[in-house]
């Protein structure tokens, strides 16, 4: 049997990385594979927190230290490595993993492929997403993409970075969570579509550039005018897939204050989510993947487009002719692309 190392971020709080890791995890397994998951990166507030720094300054800011991060990682790999058993492969996704600009993820991804390389491991990397800031950095990802054994890519923008920048062909297929319910088919369900679902990013300096937006309130009333409220509309319910986030709460209080019908409920955890999207008629959403996964769950999905990603997202899945089975299918022929790639190894 095939020992497979599932290298992502599903272990945190972020459920978009869990159903993530749950895709990649279930799928490997069905295929009679052995599969151990573990972390791509631990944050530094994770390692290292002091009392008297409440805002985490100290650890931020270690985060552009590039040795330090480095010492930090090859560490915690060597000793993952260290206490597993055989390993026959290691796959890397998804996600946005790739991102340079993320100090954290820039300097995981070339000592995860070096140190895997020293052990003759090899690493196929599946439906990632990165951006590309040139630099030392930028050079590091090129030579540890061209160590991989298999690249593949989520968006045709990511595909474009490797083959112009790092040299490295990628395949495309559409985001893994895509295959979701494929995996899953028990979690759909009939259910009264009685609920409006909100998930909202916190205004940000992007929200306020990419969309024209001057202030929270203004956020606060773009949110108010894209939600149905009509009489007799069903209430609006503010969540988040981050499970440690409460801006909701917030969230639900303004647009109450506006007139809306709205409340809160956070501390979700992926199957409450889930459950929650069987009953969600009009899905308003910043985070792609509760934008993925209300499409297979019957939801009228708009994406909040404050990034190009969600903003593509709108152009290419916000038409009520999107053909989701397709888009499925192709997500699916993606696991199997991998799972074929790591037999041959």
């Amino acid at each position: 049997m095939s020992r497979i190392l599932l290298i992502n971020q599903g272990h945190t709080d972020n459920l978009g990385d869990q159903a993530i890791d749950a895709v990649l995890g279930g799928f490997l397994r069905m295929q009679g594979m052995d599969v151990i998951s573990v972390p791509y990166e631990e944050y530094v507030e994770d390692r290292v927190q002091f009392g008297f720094d409440g805002k985490h300054v100290l650890p931020r800011a270690a985060r552009h230290l590039t040795a330090l991060m480095d010492h930090w990682h090859r560490s915690r790999i060597r000793h993952i490595l260290n206490q597993a058993e055989h390993i026959s492969a290691a796959v890397i996704g998804g996600g946005e993993l790739l991102a340079v600009s993320h100090r954290g993820f820039a300097s995981a991804f070339p000592i995860w492929c070096s140190e895997l390389k020293a052990r003759g491991i090899p690493v196929a990397v599946a439906g990632v997403s990165g951006d590309f800031v040139a630099g030392r950095l930028a050079q590091r990802f090129a030579h540890a993409l061209h160590d991989c054994s298999y690249v593949s890519v989520r968006d045709h923008k990511t595909e474009r970075i490797l083959r112009d920048e790092y040299g490295v062909q990628a395949t495309y297929h559409p985001d893994v969570v895509f295959s979701y319910t494929r995996l899953f088919p028990e979690s759909v369900h009939t259910r009264p579509r009685d609920i409006n679902l909100c998930i909202p990013v916190h205004f940000n300096a992007v929200l306020a550039e990419s969309m024209g937006l001057n202030d929270e309130r203004a956020y606060i009333d773009y949110l108010t005018r894209t939600l149905p409220h009509g009489t007799g509309d069903a209430a609006v319910l503010v969540a988040s897939t981050v499970s440690s986030e409460i801006y909701p709460e917030h969230v639900a209080q303004e647009l109450c204050a506006r007139g809306l019908d709205a409340s809160s409920r956070t501390s979700l955890t992926l199957p409450s989510f889930i459950d929650m999207l069987n009953r969600t008629r009009f899905l308003l959403s910043g985070r792609m993947h509760a934008c993925i996964l209300g499409l297979q769950y019957g939801c009228d999905v708009h994406a909040i487009p404050y990034r190009e990603k969600l903003a593509v997202f709108s152009e290419e899945y916000g038409s009520s002719t999107t053909d989701v089975a397709r888009v499925a299918d192709a997500s699916y022929a993606g696991l199997e692309a991998l799972a074929a790639a790591l037999e041959v190894r």
